[in-house]
Formats: C-alpha cells, structure tokens, sequence
C-alpha cells in the first residue's frame, strides 16, 4: 500500500511539474508574441537619419543625439543660435583673444583674424592665436640634437539659417592653417537634420560637403534612446582613415572568452545567438549577438555590428554599432523585450544601414 502511496505521489509530482512548465512556456510564448506585435508598431514609422557617411532608419519614437564630430584635427560643434547672439559671441571672444598676452608677454597673441564667407551662405570669423614654441635637447642614437616644435590655436566660428557651427584646435601646426578655411569651405548648415542631396559628412545641424579624404580622419558618435523601452540603448562610432583591425570582433570575442579566469564563469552566463558576418548597405562586418545571465537573475541581449574600416577609402570606414537591452541606471535589469522581439528590432534597424549617396543628378 506504501509503495503504492508513493508511485501516486510520484506521477502527480511529475505531473505538476510539467504543467509549470508548459505553463511558463506559454506565458513565455505569449510575452514573445506581444513583444513583436509591439516591435512591429514601434517600427511602422521610422524616421532617417544621416550620420557621418551613413543611412540609418530609427524609430519614430527614438530620442537621437550626435557628438564627438572631428575632421581634420578639429572639434566641430553646431547649435541653434540667433544672429545678434552669434555676432555678440563671437565679437566677445576676439576680445578675450586679442587681450591675452602672447608668449613672450606682448600683445600679438592674436596673429590673423579674418572674416570667412562660404557659397552655402555662412558667414563669420576664423582666428589663430596662442602660437607656443616647445624646444630643448633629445638624444638620437649617441648624438644629442635639439628640437623645436612650433603650434597655434584655430578657431572658426560660423552661421547661418539659424545655426552656429564652432570648428577648433588648440594644437596646429602654422604651415597647415589654411586647413581649416578650407574645410569651411564644404560646409552647410542643415537645419532639422534634413538628408542631404548630395554625398558627404553629416553632423548635427550641418554637413560637410565632399570631396574629403581618408587622411582626414573624419569622426562621429551616436547614441540614442527608446522612450518606450528606456532600458534599450542604441549607438553608433564612424571612424575614417584608421588602421584596420587584423582580427575582426568575432575572432576577438573569441579569444577573449576562451582565455583567462573569467572565461567559464562567462561561458555559464552567455549563449552566443549568432556569430556570423553580416552585410548592410554593401559594407561587410561581424556581427555579435548574446544572451546574457546577470549576477542579479535578469536576463539582457546584446547586440554588435563591426567594420573593420580601411585606412584609405572614407566610404569604407571603421564602423561599431551596438544596441543592448537591460540597462538600468545602477544595475542590469530584465530586458524589457523577449528574445525574438529584440532581435526583430535589431535586424529592422540594421537592415536599413547604407551609404549616403547622390539623390538628384
């Protein structure tokens, strides 16, 4: 009879705990479900956006910012700003300029300031200023040689349509100062961030007109924000003229997993999803997408597409973008989508990338 008792007990042991599980399935399977039908909605309407070299259809929803524009050595930073503020601005600062002493203590610390006047309709100022002089003595083999090393500050600040663009170094060399009217030169303002109809550089609030070339270096981040799924963030790095990587992400995350103390305590808490290459709008990357367990039982995905770049060829550049799910402001939390629903999500962006490219004759 005991033994009966227990063989009872066993199978409706067994049975409940298979009733939890097909019971988490399908709440699993319902989550999953209502996760894409979610996705789906969110991404209906997209909108375009242009940054550095690229195309890239986000969200309607996403909350975009772009920085750390440079080319050529300079800091470029576009803001809206009225003309009587501009002119105010930049009136004030020749002034600052012109009233610090230069090097040796005399009043020519500000060597040039001339008035710029573009065909794209900008207008202002470009001043170069602050000249240093670094020399002394340094061994070369057995010889003692000395050496002098001479820079200046740049700055260019222009305007138009309601926008300001700042361009600046603070370490030039003087024989290389007409870079920057130069660069000046291929720049629009671009007000609403609108795609321009020919090809370029996109910046916040402004392109750069081509031809530019891959010495330049030419620079720009990206990040963005779903106001819908605030632990979801979404980036982009577009880096020109950089030595390529000789190993792509793939064969880096690789060794780096399989190595070293960490490497099992990663292998239980990440499943690779894919690892393959991936191309999007005729650029070919690696692309990396994991499951992670945190240390505090969410669950998070991680998301990365990589061009290794060329060092001469701007239309091939260096590429990073990355989307990941789960962050909190202190602490990983659960990701707010499922597994099927973020990878929708990433494959809906990325499959949009492309070259920005002529659109009129």
């Amino acid at each position: 009879m005991q033994l009966y008792r227990q063989k009872n007990w066993s199978r409706v042991l067994t049975g409940l705990v298979a009733a939890a599980l097909a019971a988490s399935w399908a709440v699993g399977a319902v989550r999953s479900v209502q996760d894409k039908y979610g996705v789906a909605k969110m991404t209906g309407k997209m909108k375009t956006m242009c940054i550095g070299r690229l195309l890239i259809d986000l969200p309607d929803e996403a909350q975009v910012a772009l920085r750390g524009s440079s080319i050529d050595g300079f800091d470029i930073h576009a803001f809206d700003e009225s003309d009587e503020a501009f002119t105010a601005r930049v009136a004030a600062r020749e002034a600052e300029i012109r009233a610090k002493p230069d090097r040796l203590g005399g009043n020519k610390n500000m060597e040039s300031g001339r008035e710029v006047k573009t065909d794209s309709g900008l207008v202002g100022k470009i001043f170069v200023h602050g000249r240093y002089v670094t020399e002394g003595t340094q061994l070369n083999g057995l010889d003692l040689e000395r050496y002098r090393y001479e820079g200046v500050a740049l700055e260019g600040y222009v305007h138009a349509n309601g926008i300001s663009i700042d361009l600046a170094a603070k370490k030039y060399r003087p024989d290389r100062v007409d870079n920057l009217s130069r660069l000046i030169s291929k720049l629009v303002a671009n007000p609403g961030n609108r795609i321009p109809a020919e090809p370029g550089f996109c910046i916040d609030k402004a392109y750069f007109r081509d031809p530019l070339t891959a010495d330049q270096t030419e620079k720009i981040f990206m990040s963005a924000q779903l106001p819908s799924h605030p632990d979801i963030t979404i980036g982009l790095m577009s880096m020109a003229g950089t030595e390529p990587d000789k190993r792509g992400l793939i064969e880096r995350s690789n060794a780096a997993w399989s190595k070293g103390p960490l490497a099992m305590a990663i292998k239980l808490r990440l499943t690779k999803l894919r690892a393959a290459p991936r191309t999007h709008g005729g650029l070919t990357g690696d692309e990396l997408v994991v499951r992670v367990y945190e240390e505090n039982f969410s669950t998070v995905f991680g998301f990365q597409w990589e061009v290794i770049g060329t060092k001469d060829d701007v239309f091939v550049p260096f590429l990073s973008f990355e989307m990941a799910t789960g962050r909190g402001k202190k602490e990983p939390v659960q990701s707010s989508l499922s597994q099927d629903a973020a990878i929708a999500l990433w494959d809906k962006i990325t499959s949009s990338i492309r070259l920005l490219r002529p659109t009129v004759p």
